[in-house]
């Protein structure tokens, strides 16, 4: 509640810094310790900004101007949610749905707080066996948000969904029928992910040459057409 009240400060003296400084307290503290009150006041984190975006879309679309010395998930995530209210908006979603995307962006990731941090943050190319461990978020993060009694279902499917893919490529049960709100967090979570995180086997990408990679798995119906082309235009 105190991160909140703080964050309603920040949004309102329009200072981008403060505002990703505040939002980083915030979803730390909900990944730490993922329960159902914690999960309520990141509930209220996003109603505070989904109403703010919906009268001045800079304040969000700013927060992925802002850079942070640690790229973290808690930061990942952030940066997520930011271009998921700006695609939100772009598409007309109601308040409601804006919310539920909101939620969703920030909580996607929640089960990496059951994954070994070295292997979050290894510095090489992982094994076939740390990979499997790491791919395990989804299933984890699906088990944290139904034990919190979190009330919003469609939110831990998309935490359990993002990384599947409609040629059933993905992860983790390889299946081709995806909730729409897992597929839009799946391929944002993907564009922030290479627009930003560098790699011990690949630098960060400018966005032209991510929309370009993305492209191709839209051409391999990994990614559905027709959300990822909406998603390209709300980046314009």
């Amino acid at each position: 509640k105190v991160f909140n009240r703080q964050l309603s400060e920040d949004v309102r003296s329009n200072n981008p810094e403060k505002v990703k400084e505040t939002l980083v307290n915030i979803v730390q503290e909900t990944l730490a310790e993922p329960r159902s009150g914690s999960l309520e006041g990141v509930s209220e984190t996003v109603n505070i900004l989904v109403g703010e975006y919906t009268k001045e879309t800079d304040v969000i679309r700013n927060l992925l101007i802002v850079s942070q010395q640690d790229y973290s998930t808690a930061i990942h995530s952030i940066n997520v949610m930011a271009l998921v209210l700006g695609y939100a908006t772009f598409i007309d979603c109601s308040l409601n749905e804006k919310k539920i995307l909101g939620l969703s962006a920030l909580l996607h990731d929640v089960g990496k707080t059951k994954i070994d941090t070295s292997l979050l943050t290894a510095p090489r190319k992982l094994t076939d066996e740390e990979f499997h461990e790491i791919k395990q978020h989804t299933v984890r993060g699906y088990d944290i948000l139904n034990k919190c009694n979190f009330g919003y279902k469609d939110i831990a499917l998309t935490a359990l969904q993002h990384h599947e893919k409609l040629d059933g490529s993905g992860y983790p049960h390889g299946i081709t029928h995806i909730k729409e709100n897992a597929q839009i967090i799946g391929f944002i979570d993907c564009y922030e992910a290479l627009t930003n995180d560098d790699r011990p086997y690949r630098n960060a990408m400018s966005p032209f040459k991510t929309m370009e990679l993305m492209k191709r798995d839209v051409e391999s119906e990994k990614f559905s057409r027709e959300l990822f082309e909406k998603f390209a235009y709300s980046l314009l």
